[in-house]
């Protein structure tokens, strides 16, 4: 749902031509003025703009897409275990980074969450199991 942000403002008077220089200055010499700035429109994070699964390679550039919709424009955060990653930034990708993020994305009007899983592979063409907790070969198996 979409709300109207807007503002009341007193503005005195004299911001305007008086007639008068010996016109003197009270709280009746102020009038309101509503000012309709925008609309309103809470956070959303659509699927398209913070995809919930995303695939890093270990050793690339990795970045962590996820932007929100909103009026006004929603701040985005993102962290896994107390450890912020800041959405559109680059980082070489590591095992480290594989796991769960919570994002949030939040305006005046609330806020808006979503899990987004990070898997980061082999950078080697090697077989090996992929996920969470990185790369890990064969041989750690047995």
């Amino acid at each position: 749902s979409s709300q109207l942000l807007c503002c009341l403002l007193l503005v005195p008077i004299h911001h305007f031509p008086c007639p008068h220089p010996t016109f003197s200055w009270s709280p009746s010499h102020l009038f309101l003025v509503l000012i309709l700035a925008f609309p309103a429109v809470k956070p959303r994070l659509d699927i398209d703009r913070c995809p919930p699964q995303q695939n890093w390679t270990e050793g690339q550039e990795g970045i962590l897409t996820c932007s929100a919709k909103g009026t006004p424009e929603p701040q985005v955060s993102c962290s896994k275990d107390g450890n912020s990653l800041i959405p559109g930034s680059i980082h070489p990708a590591d095992r480290a980074h594989a796991g769960t993020y919570l994002c949030q994305a939040t305006n005046e009007l609330g806020t808006a969450e979503r899990n987004v899983t990070v898997w980061v592979q082999c950078a080697s063409e090697g077989p090996g199991l992929r996920g969470a907790w990185g790369c890990l070969g064969f041989w750690a198996l047995w």
